[in-house]
């Protein structure tokens, strides 16, 4: 267990690259460093859309826990995933990414 919490802290941080976002294209905003094999949570946030982080979690049911509730419980611990270095709720919370922050808190 403190193997995958130490994957965890250190898992992916997200970097806004120079520029001005465009609408039409925000994943070319955004560059994912570190273990991108999580990147989906971030991305998620970042675009604030609950089926991308919906299909990470489910994505990852057996990889980080047992079931789906899980999954959110153990991504969104104190010690849980980060992204740009803050825990995935206080991410959604800097990113105005009010569905899935509202998805996140009322399942975790």
């Amino acid at each position: 267990m403190k193997a995958l919490t130490k994957t965890f802290a250190t898992v992916c941080g997200v970097i806004a690259l120079a520029g001005q976002a465009h609408a039409a294209q925000p994943e070319k905003d955004i560059r994912f460093v570190g273990d991108t094999q999580f990147s989906g949570f971030c991305k998620a946030i970042v675009q604030d859309d609950v089926r991308i982080l919906r299909s990470a979690v489910a994505r990852n049911v057996g990889r980080i826990g047992t079931s789906q509730r899980e999954v959110i419980r153990l991504v969104t611990a104190e010690n849980g995933l980060t992204c740009n270095g803050t825990s995935l709720i206080d991410f959604s919370v800097e990113r105005h990414a009010s569905d899935v922050h509202d998805f996140l808190v009322a399942r975790s």
